[in-house]
């Protein structure tokens, strides 16, 4: 059967332009309070490597005749290390403040999304299991992070219990069908309150965020389906691109 364009509730009930701008404000600040908290805690492991590695050299500088030859050594890996972090806490903001010029293989960017939220959803039960490889297509690294993000916090919120979120995608001839499945673990207890204290990613925030971002959605008893439009890419690297992974 011939896959049928993924289209969003949004896109056909077609609100007025100044309702919708606000709504999709008001959506992308949910999800950026759902991510401040991740994000936070990645900031901070940024800087530890930096702290220990200055708390070594203290100790150095404690003895009689420090070894000024291991402290060039640290020196050197202390401004190695911080580099590192400085260049990875630009990239972080970025989700603060996106960059909607800046791209990234769809690939990259799911596998972006599953490692920021993959700890913070294993505290709270959930698995988060990427199947996506291998999918060159250059997409707006907003779109991807804004909707695929979303999305998992949204199923993850709406659930009624723990489980595994899978993802996987279909490359097809103008677009990337990329589906999120739920499978619940029905040896655990009910879910427990996900947002800490913020409000909960619900349907309406994904639709509208995928309609923002011109992103097709339709939601099954599994989980949600999102269809990324193609951009315009030459022959060759059309061929190189899987029919599912």
């Amino acid at each position: 059967m011939t896959p049928q364009p993924l289209t969003s509730p949004l896109l056909r009930e077609n609100p007025p332009a100044t309702e919708l701008s606000l709504l999709e404000d008001g959506a992308r600040y949910a999800l950026l309070q759902r991510l401040t908290p991740v994000l936070q805690h990645q900031l901070m492991g940024n800087f530890q490597s930096m702290d220990m590695i200055a708390v070594m050299m203290d100790r150095r500088l404690e003895s009689a005749s420090p070894d000024l030859e291991s402290m060039r050594q640290d020196c050197a890996l202390l401004g190695s290390v911080s580099e590192s972090a400085i260049k990875s806490v630009i990239d972080l903001l970025t989700w603060v403040r996106p960059k909607p010029a800046v791209t990234q293989r769809f690939d990259a960017g799911v596998e972006e999304c599953a490692t920021l939220l993959r700890n913070e959803f294993k505290l709270k039960g959930f698995v988060i299991a990427n199947e996506v490889l291998q999918v060159a297509a250059e997409f707006s690294s907003q779109s991807i992070r804004s909707v695929v993000s979303a999305a998992l916090v949204c199923l993850s919120d709406q659930s009624t219990a723990p489980g595994t979120l899978t993802l996987r995608a279909q490359v097809l001839s103008n677009r990337i069908d990329l589906s999120i499945d739920l499978r619940i673990h029905e040896s655990q207890s009910p879910g427990i309150p996900h947002a800490n204290g913020c409000r909960l990613i619900n349907w309406r925030h994904l639709e509208l965020l995928a309609s923002a971002e011109s992103v097709g959605i339709v939601r099954n008893d599994s989980g949600v389906q999102l269809a990324f439009k193609l951009p315009s890419i030459n022959p060759e690297l059309a061929a190189d691109l899987p029919d599912a992974c």
